[in-house]
């Protein structure tokens, strides 16, 4: 394979999964190739759905890649997640409450659940926030604990406040600020066209450009991430209070899942009066800053039989 560039990180999409991604990655010293296909925009948008499994659609995840070998991972990774829809949830920014402190290394490893190793997958897959990273690593992230006792992975890119009146696109305004003030540059009009795999691991990504094919080399891995998202620009019934919390923008994830989402973490206190607690039928995440006062977000971690071993 003749390569055109070697970088530490490819992230494909420059909305904000890929920016966050790239951010991370540049502030521990790396160096990353952004790709905006042409989908991407101001609007923002998935792509083209692809099919995976029994006629399941899943909107970002490999669309427009046309490659057998690529389109196969992506089935194996997403072809057991079941049907899931789009809710109200899926297209805002998840809001988290998490303790201050890091989980201690002297504590025990949770237990894996497929089941809901399965659901996290999903609902990244179903936010225009989530990602997949073609290898899994914990590394550059802390461990951290939401109000609820739950575990999660974070790598934290920084800290602002939102935008009351339009959370969304606050967060990706202030993700491009981030990327330009690190001399990100996104390169625009290269489509994914094939993830190259060498013994099983990805190793690097092919991009169509209007002049011709693109090969990058990768030491660290893909970001799989989608466009910009369509943003409603409307949050309604915010109090202005909470334009004044200031939130810290961070990339989550579970141990040993491949899929994650950008995220807003608080430590602030939650009212406990009137929760609405998270049921396993639904699991709404609570995503407004209103709401973020008043319910607490359950998540639970988990690992699923056939995903490929972790480092791979």
């Amino acid at each position: 394979m003749n390569w055109d560039l070697d970088v530490d990180m490819v992230c494909t999409g420059s909305g904000p999964a890929g920016l966050a991604t790239a951010i991370s990655a540049v502030d521990f010293g790396g160096d990353v190739f952004v790709a905006a296909s042409p989908a991407d925009g101001p609007a923002g948008g998935a792509g083209v759905p692809v099919s995976v499994g029994a006629g399941r659609l899943h909107s970002w995840l490999g669309s427009r890649v046309l490659d057998p070998e690529t389109t196969d991972y992506f089935v194996a990774l997403s072809s057991d997640l079941g049907p899931f829809g789009h809710g109200a949830s899926d297209i805002d920014v998840p809001i988290c409450v998490v303790h201050e402190t890091p989980a201690g290394p002297g504590r025990a490893v949770a237990p894996f659940f497929g089941a809901e190793l399965r659901e996290w997958a999903a609902r990244c897959l179903a936010s225009p926030y989530g990602y997949l990273h073609t290898r899994v690593s914990d590394w550059r992230t802390t461990t951290l604990h939401t109000a609820d006792g739950e575990t999660i992975e974070v790598a934290e890119i920084g800290s602002m406040r939102p935008d009351p009146d339009n959370v969304g696109a606050s967060v990706l305004d202030w993700l491009g600020a981030q990327a330009r003030d690190r001399s990100i540059e996104v390169q625009p009009d290269c489509a994914l066209q094939r993830i190259v795999f060498e013994d099983g691991e990805a190793t690097g990504a092919v991009f169509s450009t209007p002049d011709g094919e693109l090969a990058i080399r990768t030491r660290h891995g893909v970001t799989i991430a989608t466009g910009s998202p369509q943003l409603s620009g409307e949050t309604p019934d915010m109090p202005s209070a909470a334009g004044d919390s200031t939130l810290r923008v961070c990339l989550v994830g579970r141990h040993a899942s491949r899929f994650g989402r950008v995220e807003l973490l608080t430590s602030e206190p939650v009212a406990r009066d009137g929760l609405s607690a998270c049921r396993p039928v639904n699991r709404q995440l609570h995503v407004s800053l209103r709401e973020t006062r008043v319910h607490s977000p359950t998540w639970r971690c988990g690992s699923v039989d056939g995903y490929p071993s972790l480092g791979q």
